[in-house]
């Protein structure tokens, strides 16, 4: 008996005890009486939010609502989905099945409770930046899609979730962003009522909107326990992307079936399985992703470089319809195919002008209407398509899409290079000058060239050849490698012109190419320095034609000319060439300085290299004629003997005709002039250089180290070699040393 009350003694003390730390507890760990209540709870009590809650209770949502987390809900009244059912042909809620009703919840949804002043700050890795942002990622994502790819077959795919031939990130969802447009952040960047009413066109600007909504000032920054509340007067659901508009818009069916060549299906394992867990079907899931362009269009999530990069910017694209699309293929990509040709077989001959094409209408980041002028597109290059021609404009789940009557005329197609690019008679030079990275300048507008085109069957009739295979050095000469050749001729068919006037072909003239050696043209024909050296056949290769574009092509960069062949370099060294223009016999003008040449010790006879002339330099010969040569004989400048013993003698011929060479090249033709070094060095070992006074297209005169002025013979002047200008001076020039 003592026992039993013992014991129920202990086990009421020990009630009491329990149930006061049971009070400590809940004062201290407890839900504190001025929390607010999580957000399913306030919209139950508000009392005009029964249709979303009805959809948030249909989608599975009222837990995720209901219980701790961070959310933003932009909220929509129950007038406001009295409108959404009206304009989308839904009778009533009971009509709203769980599949919709998810798909509103979750775009209403914003990951992290936040302010409305918050939103415009961007969330970095390094941090919050205050006044960056003007979009959030939803909750919503789309998972596996169908397309019909005809003879009854569906093909299940997801879209990739990051850039062009970046690797699908199985981690992330894609998911889709709502933009919104709030008047600090529009003010700030000069945009307004008109850039939002582009994309909402029945919906009126306040400074505090949302996709097509308004936020109801009012009734906004209402904390909940699980983060914050804004009402918005229309329902928000998530936009389609741009992959997905145009594959439901047959305005644009051309385009999208460009875009569809580069495009690429790839079979996913794991997003197999997990669609067959949710869905029940076993078909293979293949994640659709884009090769070869600037741009995914299906990619949710912007470039990705920072986890949350898509709060600040979008990518946007300008998609013409399919009468613009065929009328620019027919006039631009396809001219120069025969007729029944396709865009797809132009893909499979020279994808790159497609490439070309689609990336002068994708613009990574966002352009907004009012500067869409002043956008640049992926390739750097402002819209040739004008305000004008836009007739559609939507602010799209992952970019800015403008529907359009025209083309964007991308300047490659409008350049010097494009007449290479688009003619595939010329597709060997295109790969050479691709592969080279010559094409690069040569479609930049405000760079001006003449580009001489030489046709594949020309090249090869050269001794070219292009062979895929060959991974080292695909393109071939004479059966070995071939690409220094090549770049040979490539640089003698590219003149630069800066500011000079397009050539008259049918005159005469010398135009200095790229790599600074010359040609010569004359009347409709040209001829460089190793068309010059063929002893059987022409000399002087005809012009075929000339490009220097039109209205509807747009104006070239220059001016492109048609050549029936080939501009070479000669292979003849100096020596050996000069003895070709005859100077070894007594009537050249050239024949005493040659005399003395050939005897001194910078000549090599058995090959006809000068010492000191190096191997892919540029220099001029300034060649004293007979006459010359004689005077300084007479003045003691050279001696009588062309061989002399007397070391003296000799270095004063080494000299003499060291300083008559200059690196650098200039020819007689109204352009370069000042100081050109010498070979000549005095005994410190600093070369001795002479200045180029006049240059005109009849006139050179140059003034030597004593300030003597030497007239050249302008009509035995002018004279091309081995990466060299051969002038005849009527003087001498004079070192000094």
């Amino acid at each position: 008996m003592l026992s039993s009350k013992f014991n129920l003694f202990w086990i009421a003390l020990l009630t009491t005890i329990v149930s006061c730390r049971k009070e400590a507890f809940d004062a201290y760990y407890g839900r504190p009486d001025w929390l607010a209540s999580p957000i399913y709870q306030q919209l139950d009590s508000m009392g005009d939010f029964k249709t979303y809650l009805s959809c948030i209770e249909l989608s599975g949502y009222k837990n995720t609502l209901g219980t701790a987390g961070s959310w933003t809900v932009f909220a929509p009244t129950d007038q406001a989905f009295d409108q959404f059912m009206q304009e989308n042909g839904i009778s009533n809620v009971s009509k709203i099945d769980a599949q919709l009703a998810e798909k509103i919840v979750r775009s209403s949804m914003i990951y992290d409770g936040e302010r409305l002043e918050k939103l415009n700050d961007y969330f970095s890795a390094k941090g919050w930046q205050q006044g960056f942002a003007f979009r959030r990622r939803s909750v919503y994502y789309d998972f596996v899609e169908k397309e019909d790819v005809g003879n009854g077959k569906i093909r299940r795919f997801i879209s990739t979730n990051r850039g062009p031939n970046i690797a699908y990130a199985i981690s992330d969802n894609n998911n889709k962003h709502i933009s919104y447009f709030f008047k600090d952040y529009m003010s700030q960047r000069g945009l307004g009522a008109m850039d939002y009413q582009s994309f909402y066109p029945t919906s009126v600007y306040t400074g505090l909107n949302i996709g097509a909504a308004q936020i109801d000032p009012k009734r906004s920054n209402i904390a909940a326990e699980n983060g914050y509340i804004h009402v918005v007067d229309k329902v928000l659901v998530a936009d389609k992307s741009i992959d997905q508009y145009l594959r439901d818009n047959k305005s644009y069916s051309a385009f999208k079936s460009i875009l569809d060549f580069f495009s690429t299906y790839t079979y996913n394992a794991e997003i197999t399985r997990k669609n067959e867990v949710l869905t029940g079907e076993k078909d293979s899931v293949f994640v659709k992703s884009y090769t070869g362009i600037g741009l995914a269009v299906n990619n949710e999530n912007y470039a990705k470089e920072d986890p949350n990069d898509a709060q600040t910017n979008n990518i946007s694209i300008t998609v013409p319809n399919n009468e613009a699309v065929s009328n620019y293929a027919k006039r631009v990509l396809l001219k120069y195919y025969p007729q029944g040709t396709t865009l797809k077989d132009l893909f499979y001959t020279n994808p790159t002008v497609l490439t070309e094409f689609v990336n002068s209408h994708l613009y990574n980041t966002q352009v907004w209407p009012s500067q869409f002028a002043q956008a640049q597109n992926f390739v750097g290059e402002f819209s040739k398509v004008t305000t004008a021609n836009i007739k559609e404009m939507k602010m799209l789940s992952n970019g800015t899409f403008y529907g359009t009557d025209a083309c964007q005329a991308a300047n490659v197609f409008h350049s010097v290079y494009g007449n290479v690019l688009l003619d595939p008679k010329y597709s060997f030079m295109r790969r050479a000058l691709e592969r080279m990275s010559m094409n690069l300048t040569l479609k930049i507008p405000t760079i001006r060239y003449m580009l001489i085109l030489v046709s594949d069957k020309k090249l090869y009739e050269m001794g070219f050849d292009y062979d895929s295979y060959n991974t080292s050095d695909p393109i071939r000469f004479n059966g070995g490698n071939g690409t220094p050749e090549m770049r040979e001729v490539l640089m003698s068919h590219i003149i630069p012109l800066g500011n000079d006037p397009i050539p008259d072909l049918s005159g005469n003239g010398i135009l200095e190419s790229y790599a600074g050696e010359y040609v010569k043209f004359s009347q409709m024909k040209m001829s460089s320095s190793g068309t010059m050296d063929i002893e059987s056949g022409p000399q002087q290769i005809p012009v075929d034609s000339i490009n220097i574009g039109n209205q509807l092509s747009g104006p070239l960069n220059g001016v492109a000319v048609y050549l029936n062949g080939g501009l070479t370099s000669s292979n003849t060294n100096i020596g050996f060439f000069l003895k070709k223009l005859g100077a070894d016999q007594a009537a050249s003008p050239f024949n005493s300085f040659y005399k003395y040449l050939t005897a001194n010790a910078l000549y090599s006879a058995t090959d006809g290299v000068i010492k000191g002339v190096e191997l892919g330099l540029n220099y001029t010969m300034l060649i004293p004629n007979n006459a010359a040569i004689a005077s300084a004989v007479a003045n003691g400048d050279l001696p009588s003997s062309i061989a002399p013993t007397a070391q003296a003698d000799i270095d004063k011929v080494t000299r003499f005709i060291q300083y008559h060479i200059t690196r650098n090249s200039f020819a007689i033709d109204g352009k370069k002039t000042g100081y050109f070094q010498s070979l000549c060095k005095n005994v410190e070992g600093d070369a001795q250089s002479m200045q180029v006074s006049v240059n005109q297209i009849n006139k050179l005169q140059v003034v030597d180290n004593l300030n003597r002025t030497i007239d050249a013979d302008v009509d035995q002047s002018n004279q091309l070699g081995q990466r060299v200008l051969i002038h005849s001076l009527k003087g001498y020039l004079k070192h000094g040393l």
